[in-house]
């Protein structure tokens, strides 16, 4: 990456306006750490500005807690970019930021949810949204018994079932797959994220159509 292109691990935690970071995820300092760091580099630079990038911007919310926490560090945002924004989050960052949003594609309004295949797979790195479980800090996709369909992904309520078993089929042939290739056998342990509600000495595929059994 340049000088000028610093990298932020963030990703909302669900329910909350509370940040985590993906690559350490039981640490809620984890991204105020990272915004300290980013902010005392600019600082060393002579830079007091920013511009955040996203990849999507929907309501908005992630990135109005960094401008907050930028702030907090006597750096300010002056503007947004991303790939996709909805026009609502458009329309107020270009109101609020002297830079304003630029995006490759604006969604209009009649838009109801924006989704990205990964998080309709188990155990792939950074689906699925953050959780809150009894021991820490979760991943869970976006798909039962893990997760919400209807709620995460506006898939409709009389469809989640069906919805649910077939991204259980792909995750099976996924990982049977992989297994396959690789020679080797993976339990919940070996994934990048832990998954909420398995164990970690689960074999993944046996997890997989244990849930399909139980829809």
């Amino acid at each position: 990456m340049g000088k000028d292109i610093l990298f932020l691990d963030c990703t909302r935690l669900d329910g909350s306006k509370k940040l985590v970071s993906r690559n350490n995820a039981n640490s809620f300092m984890a991204v105020e750490e990272q915004v300290k760091r980013i902010s005392d580099i600019l600082k060393m630079q002579g830079q007091r500005e920013i511009v955040l990038v996203d990849d999507v911007i929907f309501t908005g919310t992630v990135l109005r807690t960094l401008k907050a926490l930028f702030e907090q560090n006597g750096i300010s945002v002056i503007g947004v970019r991303g790939s996709i924004s909805m026009e609502e989050s458009y329309q107020s960052f270009n109101r609020e930021l002297p830079l304003g949003l630029k995006c490759g594609y604006l969604l209009g309004s009649g838009v109801i949810d924006q989704i990205c295949e990964r998080d309709f797979y188990f155990g792939i790195a950074q689906s699925g949204i953050s959780v809150m479980g009894e021991t820490g800090i979760y991943k869970s996709p976006y798909f039962k018994p893990f997760g919400n369909p209807v709620e995460r992904a506006s898939i409709p309520k009389k469809e989640e079932k069906e919805f649910s078993k077939g991204c259980l089929r792909r995750s099976i042939a996924l990982w049977e797959e992989i297994e396959k290739l690789s020679g080797k056998s993976f339990k919940v342990e070996d994934l990048p994220e832990t998954i909420i509600n398995t164990k970690k000495e689960e074999k993944v595929v046996k997890v997989l159509k244990k849930g399909m059994r139980n829809l």
